[in-house]
């Protein structure tokens, strides 16, 4: 077994990259908090990913965060490359322009975090790149307490899904 699908399962993702006119989507697990002040995050996309290209040319991302009854777009946006397919096309989301930066946010996902680059590292067949979250916008209702009500897409492995909509146990 692949030693990393021992970290599985981790929260799924949407990288927005490219412009509101020419939008892409790319699913990912690989997205982790950085720092709190100033807020960052960092995320590792493959060199082979066309979401690679866009990131590394216009040095902006936003981060969306999808709730479960986006699964389907959730993943066409995963195993489709937007080199071939206008993405735009092929998935049900609204794109709408961001507050800060080019590359558009969804209107359907629960948050989107608007990143500027300020940092790639290239680590073996992935870069990490460092976003610095320069505006955010989300669902009041999902996010109205420090523990978000909602249904979240956790990436188990290959094509299968689970959720986090489960007894929450405090300590």
């Amino acid at each position: 077994m692949d030693p990393i699908r021992l970290l599985y399962p981790l929260r799924t993702y949407l990288i927005v990259s490219g412009t509101l006119e020419n939008p892409n989507v790319m699913t990912a697990d690989w997205v982790c908090p950085l720092s709190f002040n100033p807020p960052m995050v960092g995320v590792a996309i493959s060199k082979k990913r066309y979401t690679y290209n866009l990131v590394s040319k216009f040095k902006e991302f936003v981060i969306s965060v999808p709730s479960m009854d986006l699964l389907d777009d959730v993943w066409k946006a995963g195993t489709v490359s937007g080199k071939n397919v206008d993405k735009k096309k092929l998935l049900s989301f609204t794109f709408f322009k961001s507050k800060r930066v080019s590359v558009p946010s969804i209107k359907e996902c629960v948050a989107n975090l608007e990143c500027k680059v300020v940092n790639e590292i290239e680590i073996g067949d992935h870069v990490w790149f460092v976003g610095k979250i320069v505006a955010s916008n989300f669902d009041k209702k999902t996010f109205k307490n420090a523990i978000p009500k909602g249904e979240f897409i956790l990436h188990l492995a290959f094509n299968n899904f689970t959720t986090n909509k489960k007894e929450i146990k405090s300590l």
